[in-house]
Order: C-alpha cells, then structure tokens, then sequence
C-alpha cells in the first residue's frame, strides 16, 4: 500500500496534466516548449514510478491506482495531440464524405468492415495522419469474340462489334493496378460544431491506364482532390455516382474506371440535423466541369452542370436520390450554326445489408433522363451520345435514355466472396439517329474471389455482354478473366 502522501502526489501531478487545453494550431508553432512540457511530465511519472518500486515491493495495485495510471496515460497522448473525442469526430466526418470510387475499391473481400481508419500513420506533435494504399493487380483475359475490350478501359457492351465478329483473342492486363496517396488534417476552429468537423483531407488517386511514348503503359491521375469540412474541390468521381452501390468486381474496378464519371468538382455537403448521429440525412450541391459530346457537332461551351443530391444513411445501408441540370451549346460541323437547349436528369441508387448469416449486400443504381445517358455505365464509352445536330434544320436532338444495374454480393466464407450482377440500358428517342447508332445493351457479370492470405486475393470473373443498334441487328461478347491482386496497407 502507498503511504498517503504520495497517492496525493500522484493525483496532483495527473491534475496539473488534465487541466492543460487541448493543442491549438497556434500551440504547434511553439513546438521546443511544447516538447520541453512533454518531456516534463514523462519524466516527473517515471521518476515517481522509480521511487515506489524502490521504497516497496511490487504488489497488488490498490482500488483506484489502475485507474490514476490510465489517467495519467490519456493526459500524456493528450498533450501529443487530439484527444480520444476529437478522434471520434473526425472519422465520423470522413466517413460522411469517402470519395466513392475509393469506397469501391476497398469493399472487395471485406463486405463487413469499415475501411476509413485502416491504414493511417500520424505525424509527431500535430494532428495530421498519412495512408499510402491501393493494389497491384494482374489479370489474364480471354475475349471469345475479341470486340469488347478497350485497351484503354473496362469490358463494356457498348463497344461490342455489330454483327458479332468472332475473333478470339487473349492478352495481360495490368493498367487496373491502383494507388491511393492520402493525407489529412484536423482543424481547432471547427472543434465545437456538432454537424462535420474541420477537417482538411487530401486524396491523390493513379492508375497505368495512361501511355508511354505512345504505347507504353503510364501512370494516369484518376482523382486529386481535397475536402476541407463541407467543401470539395478538385478532379473526383461526378456527384451523381453513388459508389458504395458499384459492383466490386476486379476488371478496372469499373464502371468507376470510365473516365466519364470523373471530372472537375466543386460541391458542399452538409448534415440536415446536428442532432442526428453518424449524419444520417446528407444534404449536397454542385457544379462540375462536363464531357460533352455529341454527332454532328462539337459542344461551343461547355457550360457547368449544376447537380443537387440526397442521401439517407441507416443502419442497413444507403439510398441515395440526385437530379441534374446541363446547358448545351452545340455547333455544328458542317455549317458552323448553333443550337442550345436545356437538360435534366435523374438517378436513385442504393445498397441494402440482408439480413442473413454472412450479411449479403443487395446494390442497384437507376438513371433516367437525357442529362444522364453520358454516364451511364454502358453508354459513356459509347460516345456522341448527348446528342444530335439536325444540319437540315438547325436544331439538337438530346438523348434521352435509362438504365439499371442490380448486384448481389454475399460472402460465402472468411476466405471466399462473391458478386453477381446484371445491367440493362435502353435509348428512348431514335429521331436523328442513324440505323447502326447504339440503342441499348444488356450485361451479366459473375465473380468468385479467394483470399488464401491476408492482402492477398486471386478471383475469376465471367462477362456477356450484348449490343443492340436502332435497326435491330445485334453482336455479343464473352469474356473470361483470371486476377491476381494484392492489396497495399489494408
């Protein structure tokens, strides 16, 4: 037992360590006193520790000794940094916001965990953290018909050759291979609010879909954005994608790997209630910088799209509903003359957790209208499909399209995950459109993933996929894939 005195003592000097403010950026700038305060206290503990070990034999600590120790443990990592609160606050806050592509990325394989803390490593004396992430992949593909895959991107239907033309053929792909470099930073002048916390986070996201002297594989920026509290800015997946409903499958991680659906942002996102707990309804508006195109003409100015989005976020899963407003300035290519005109679309999407053994996962995204039919899945590497130019009367035709995916992704062990999917995409108005123009497509995907070791996934996937022109004639395609991927950080 500890004489009396120096339990008082003890308390004192835990006392003195609590009552210290939390660290301020102004703080950090004076970083030898703030090391002298921290060497101070470390060695006044130690010093203590010396003396009783010395005084006394070990024992059996005394009610309330553990608890002094722990208090005295937490005032220590206060004084490096946030506090276990501010912790709190700020994962709910990047958990509120997780660039959609990347939440994709990372659901392969682990359907049940959360994957916003893994990986992260902090900076001495401030409070900021660092994460370099992502995979190296390697797969090997067979095309049974040879038409449906893009050396630049993933399996898409929409580029199946009509009639089907049966040419076999199998290569090496490894442009799916990713990285992820990310860096964040929390922020005392958002401390005290209860809606996202001040929070700086930094995503730079790479692939080897761009090229190397013409046909060499290179590094190809994807994303590279920042998000500061409610605010995000930067190049980033189009606020009209929910990515936590996207396939995670292995070919490209598409449809995020379109880059169709990563342009210039500038959006707000905000909680609807400060009472509500881990921001439950999300309310967010924005501008992006489009890719337009169109047949027969080339787009005169390319005016911002203007997007407003809702998203639900329950226990189970998510529901997301977003509407989009474009302008469109089109000039035509062989007179020069002009036509505008004004779209809107829409989309509602979602993912669900079914209540079995395992957790399945049910997904599905619906898109409607003539804004929409560019990022579509299918349709964005169709090209020309925002529109028509009619020469013989001066005026733009926009495509009005839908389209649907649904998935089901159910694990069928720790060591075994799998994914079926099924797409479906209908253009609406053929006004304009020549015989042989793209109407709509259908695809199928399954995939059976392994995960013998931690980090470490081999899979194999299976794709159809079928075109359709406006004159009815039709082409499909096969494909088989074998993947290696091995995950970095995770």
């Amino acid at each position: 037992m500890r004489p009396k005195w120096r339990q008082h003592l003890w308390a004192w000097l835990v006392a003195i360590a609590l009552s210290a403010p939390a660290p301020s950026l102004a703080q950090y700038s004076d970083q030898k006193s703030q090391e002298e305060r921290i060497q101070e206290l470390e060695a006044q503990v130690a010093d203590l520790h010396a003396k009783q070990d010395k005084a006394e034999p070990k024992a059996s600590p005394a009610p309330g000794e553990e608890k002094d120790q722990e208090a005295a443990d937490k005032a220590v990592t206060a004084a490096r940094g946030m506090n276990q609160e501010e912790r709190d606050q700020w994962h709910d806050g990047l958990a509120a916001a997780q660039p959609a592509n990347y939440n994709a990325a990372w659901q392969i394989g682990t359907p049940k965990k959360d994957v916003v803390d893994k990986g992260w490593w902090g900076l001495k004396d401030t409070p900021s953290e660092f994460r370099m992430s992502g995979w190296v992949q390697f797969a090997l593909f067979h095309d049974f018909q040879g038409n449906a895959f893009d050396e630049d991107e993933a399996f898409s239907s929409a580029v199946v050759i009509v009639p089907t033309l049966k040419r076999p053929s199998t290569g090496v792909d490894v442009r799916s291979s990713r990285i992820f470099l990310e860096y964040r930073h929390l922020f005392d002048w958002e401390q005290k609010r209860k809606n996202f916390p001040g929070v700086a986070h930094m995503l730079f996201e790479m692939d080897l879909g761009g090229t190397v002297f013409g046909d060499g594989y290179g590094p190809r920026v994807r994303q590279f954005f920042i998000q500061i509290g409610h605010l995000t800015f930067g190049q980033a997946d189009t606020t009209l994608s929910n990515g936590g409903t996207w396939p995670a499958y292995f070919d490209r991680a598409a449809p995020g790997a379109y880059p169709e659906v990563r342009r210039p942002v500038l959006r707000y996102a905000a909680a609807l209630s400060k009472r509500q707990k881990k921001h439950q309804h999300v309310l967010t508006t924005g501008i992006e910088l489009p890719r337009t195109e169109f047949t027969n003409a080339e787009s005169a100015f390319n005016a911002p799209d203007m997007l407003v989005r809702y998203d639900y976020n329950p226990k189970w899963g998510n529901l997301m509903a977003a509407v989009i407003v474009r302008y469109f300035v089109a000039e035509s290519t062989l007179t020069e003359a002009r036509a505008t005109k004004w779209v809107a679309g829409g989309t509602l999407s979602g993912w669900a957790l079914i209540p079995t053994k395992r957790e399945d996962r049910l997904k599905w995204n619906f898109l409607i209208g003539p804004g929409v039919s560019g990022l579509m899945f299918d349709t964005a590497t169709a090209g020309g499909l925002d529109g028509t130019y009619v020469d013989a009367t001066n005026t733009l035709l926009t495509t009005n399209a839908w389209g649907i995916w649904a998935g089901w992704e159910r694990p069928w062990a720790d060591k075994w995950n799998s994914l079926f999917m099924l797409s479906y995409v209908d253009v609406l108005n053929v006004d304009g459109q020549a015989p042989e123009t793209y109407s709509g497509s259908v695809t199928a995907t399954v995939t059976l993933d392994y995960q013998p070791v931690d980090h470490l996934f081999l899979a194999v996937e299976y794709f159809y996929g079928r075109r359709v022109n406006f004159d009815a004639q039709f082409g499909q395609d096969h494909r088989l894939n074998l993947v290696f991927r091995y995950m970095i950080n995770r």
